[in-house]
């Protein structure tokens, strides 16, 4: 089966862009509000990792963190770059009665939510961007337009009707095995109940995106009627969120950063798929090659935003991140060779100021001084080669021993 060009020239774009979260979420009974904070690692490797990432804002309450790590001007050439998108949406699948009649146990309705006027939940969300602390009122205007031109807003309800709801539907009654195992990840983490055994489960559909369902899995566990609603109904919802992240990443163009708990059942769904669509993955092979370079950590360093964002497109960073993708088959001490390799060494030597005078001596066939022992020589068209395969520049090399550590400012260094 022949697959058509443009989608070719699709499938690559999509796993350049990212979309996820950053935000660290706390919550306090005694808080008028919840607090963000800001991932600021996470955010770091996605840039670096990927060529946009589509920020999922949670009321834009990340901003104020970026002025504080990044400063204004940093912030506003991050917003401004292309480099950062933001999503500020509040639409996501609920079940219960919403102008419906009361369901029965084992009965599930499911509604779509969304802000009433999306263009006035996008107002009140810049009302976070204006308690940025230590901003001039000129400053505040120009933060907020920088906002607004990075906001992108999607048509929800059609992605909802066209995409999400439809594959919803579609797991509910005939994916049987996912919500199955839906219902296992919720009952091993809310009820400490592992390995439960196979059990019966059918859905029905008795109205618009109502279900009936009959089920043996009372009489598999010591929980009441009550109680194994609440744990299907957890599942269900969980399923109902993985059908809405794919339906964003294909409106957005771009693959999803899923957490830890939302991975398995995505691995579930989408089989070998997940493993290769996560950001996860290749977020963790990162920090592994930090670790085994040395180098320093965002949570400890300072980042130069301005410096990141001249690096993050450059051949070596293009380079390094194909090259990351294929290390998981590699052992620590392999990767460590490879990146302190001779031939990385020399190919950033190569490169440098001295190492191109040296290629200048050495293919004019001009001898060196005698202190470092190697004999004049010109070179042919094999030593050409030679040289060119053994001793030229290596982007991943370059990217870890001089692009990486540059972006972070000289007095964390």
């Amino acid at each position: 089966m022949n697959t058509p060009s443009s989608e070719i020239e699709r499938t690559p774009e999509i796993t350049r862009r990212l979309l996820g979260s950053s935000a660290i979420v706390s919550t306090n009974p005694e808080w008028r509000d919840i607090r963000v904070d800001l991932d600021i690692g996470g955010l770091i490797y996605r840039l670096l990792l990927f060529d946009t990432y589509v920020l999922y804002s949670v009321r834009l309450k990340e901003i104020s963190a970026m002025v504080h790590e990044f400063g204004l001007s940093g912030t506003l050439e991050l917003l401004s770059s292309g480099a950062l998108e933001l999503l500020c949406e509040c639409a996501q699948f609920v079940e219960g009665q919403f102008n419906t009649p009361p369901a029965p146990p084992l009965t599930f309705q499911f509604h779509i939510v969304e802000a009433h006027i999306r263009d006035q939940y996008l107002i009140d969300s810049l009302s976070e961007v204006n308690r940025t602390p230590g901003l001039t009122a000129s400053e505040r205007m120009a933060l907020q337009g920088a906002v607004v031109k990075a906001v992108r807003q999607h048509d929800n309800m059609m992605m909802f009707r066209s995409d999400a709801s439809p594959a919803f539907e579609t797991d509910i009654l005939r994916n049987i095995p996912l919500i199955k195992a839906a219902i296992r990840f919720v009952l091993a983490k809310w009820k400490n109940i592992p390995n439960v055994e196979d059990f019966e489960l059918t859905f029905h559909k008795v109205d618009d995106f109502r279900f009936e369902t009959e089920t043996t899995l009372p009489n598999k566990l010591s929980l009441r009627l009550e109680e194994v609603h609440n744990v299907i109904k957890s599942a269900l919802l969980g399923i109902s969120s993985i059908d809405q992240r794919i339906s964003e990443m294909k409106v957005n163009s771009a693959i999803s950063g899923f957490t830890e708990e939302e991975l398995p059942l995505f691995r579930e769904k989408l089989d070998t798929l997940a493993g290769a669509l996560s950001s996860h993955n290749q977020e963790k092979r990162l920090r592994r090659v930090i670790s085994l370079s040395g180098l320093p950590s965002f949570e400890s360093s300072k980042v130069d935003i301005i410096k990141l964002l001249e690096i993050r497109n450059t051949p070596e960073a293009r380079e390094f991140r194909g090259w990351l993708s294929d290390i998981d088959r590699f052992s620590d001490r392999e990767i460590s060779d490879a990146i302190a390799s001779l031939n990385a060494k020399l190919g950033l030597k190569a490169q440098s100021a001295l190492g191109k005078i040296v290629r200048l001596l050495v293919t004019s066939g001009v001898g060196f001084a005698p202190h470092l022992a190697i004999p004049a020589l010109g070179l042919s068209a094999l030593d050409q080669f030679a040289w060119d395969k053994f001793f030229r520049r290596s982007g991943i090399a370059a990217f870890v021993h001089d692009l990486y550590p540059s972006i972070f400012k000289p007095s964390d260094r």
